[in-house]
């Protein structure tokens, strides 16, 4: 059997490919947060306007 490094094995393919995943997963946790975050900064109320008892009247 000949020697191949480990990177050009089938393990190391696997593992390159679990390094590349686990990285996007934390590149998109990182980009919703800060979505969320300034979504809540910036409308903190939600959606809908919150109208005064004297608005009504």
């Amino acid at each position: 059997m000949e020697h191949r490094p480990f990177c050009c094995s089938v393990k190391g393919f696997v593992k390159k490919l679990r390094l590349v995943f686990g990285l996007l997963a934390v590149v998109c946790c990182i980009a919703d947060a800060a979505l969320i975050y300034r979504k809540l900064l910036f409308n903190p109320s939600g959606p809908y306007q919150k109208k005064a008892i004297h608005d009504e009247i």
